[in-house]
């Protein structure tokens, strides 16, 4: 009796209710399982055949296509892939599309997923590709200004081959006139997203290059067309020769991630910039690329840089050199040191506060993170100290703000369990801290 009750609530809620419902669902199931086996459309519609065709009925649900080829298992080896995205698209009508494409290797079977696709062309808002070379071929038939409500594109090689004549009569994204974001992402020895594909650098506000052919005058040619840019993300592979560039003012660029990857000299970068609205910057040096703390000086001068968040992973950057840097960061909230060895007695000691002192050094820190620094000749006491100085619980009146999350990883050696209690104090108190 009670599983005749409860079917019949079910069945006897209005279509428009259960829509709403699958819906909410949907978006649920997004955040939980971003891959899933089954797409919440296809999993709803095997309920029963009152929900397949309120399920059917709902094109708001059909809006996101994804398909990641892994195999002949779950339904992406059972179905005739073309049909498939066909009759997907065609149940979303006339809502605008997220499309995301992922197949790691040639497949003779997904050679011409594409053609199924770009029919939508018109309707597509988000397209996020993962293909090999060869099946991005059918893009050079996509018409120039057929993809006007494309916002955002990603694409990313998983198989790669040399040559790209072709690519360069891809002309659909650079006469997309609302596409805002760009993520390129190539392999060795694959040459050609950035280099050879059209896109409308001057109109873009979000950038994310990395690749074979990420050479520092390649991003330079880029970023001098980018002025519209708030958030870039740039995996430099080799800086190579650079030829005369004049300084490049990009006055809205809030975000900077650079990511210097091969051994050579970063610091011709910083040569060429001014980036007055800079807020967040974020730099690592790997694999013995090396690092001028004078023209990053220069740079930060020419910009009148005062960030809110600052991170350096592997630079060889000195204690006062980065003491001098932060007296300009009177705006720093979040500072994050990885894998350095400027973290000593001195850092610490000038973090200190001082109700007496004239100057406090980054006076609204909030946020202070150091993970797999050297901390044989660093004092603990002078670390708990310091954290002491900048937590409070109560509501009294202080030049600086309270620190909020402390985060410091040292991996070398244990801090001392009675300087350890100390802390564990400001983590009862409400302070986030973890000291290693």
């Amino acid at each position: 009796m009670e599983i005749a009750v409860r079917g019949a609530f079910y069945h006897a809620l209005p279509y428009e209710m259960l829509a709403e419902i699958f819906l909410c669902y949907a978006e649920i199931a997004k955040l939980l399982h971003p891959t899933p086996k089954l797409p919440p459309p296809l999993l709803l519609g095997q309920i029963c055949s009152i929900w397949r065709y309120v399920v059917h009925d709902t094109p708001k649900l059909w809006t996101a296509f994804s398909l990641e080829f892994v195999g002949e298992e779950g339904y992406e080896g059972k179905v005739d892939h073309i049909s498939f995205a066909k009759a997907w698209f065609e149940r979303a009508r006339p809502y605008p599309l997220r499309v995301s494409l992922r197949v790691n290797n040639f497949n003779e079977k997904l050679s011409r997923i594409l053609d199924a696709i770009l029919p939508s062309a018109d309707r597509i808002q988000h397209l996020h590709l993962h293909l090999p070379y060869s099946h991005y071929q059918p893009l050079v038939h996509v018409a120039a200004g057929s993809m006007a409500l494309l916002e955002s594109v990603s694409l990313s090689a998983g198989f790669s081959f040399s040559g790209a004549c072709w690519m360069r009569r891809i002309t659909a994204f650079a006469a997309a006139p609302h596409l805002r974001s760009v993520t390129l992402i190539s392999p060795s020895p694959w040459r050609s997203f950035v280099s050879d594909l059209p896109m409308p650098w001057s109109q873009l506000t979000k950038l994310y290059l990395r690749g074979s052919d990420t050479y520092l005058y390649t991003s330079l040619l880029v970023l001098f067309e980018g002025t519209n840019l708030v958030d870039c993300m740039l995996i430099i592979v080799a800086v190579g020769d650079i030829p005369h560039v004049p300084i490049i003012v990009l006055p809205r660029l809030r975000r900077l991630h650079l990511s210097f990857v091969e051994p050579g000299d970063s610091s011709p970068f910083f040569q060429y910039f001014n980036l007055p609205a800079l807020k967040d910057l974020d730099v690592e040096t790997l694999d013995g690329c090396t690092w001028s703390y004078q023209t990053f000086t220069e740079f930060a001068l020419r910009s009148s840089l005062d960030l809110e968040r600052l991170r350096f992973g592997y630079v060889e950057i000195r204690s006062d050199e980065l003491l001098l840097l932060l007296t300009h960061m009177q705006s720093l909230v979040e500072l994050d040191i990885e894998h350095s060895q400027c973290v000593d007695n001195s850092l610490f000691d000038a973090l200190c506060y001082r109700e007496m002192d004239d100057h406090h050094l980054v006076p609204r820190l909030k946020t202070l993170l150091i993970s797999q620094a050297s901390g044989h000749h660093i004092d603990d006491i002078l670390i708990a100290s310091m954290i002491e100085s900048r937590w409070w619980t109560d509501n009294r009146p202080c030049m600086i703000s309270r620190f909020e999350r402390v985060n410091m990883i040292f991996g070398d050696r244990k801090m001392f369990s009675w300087v350890q209690q100390r802390l564990r104090r400001c983590r009862r108190e409400g302070l986030r801290i973890n000291v290693d």
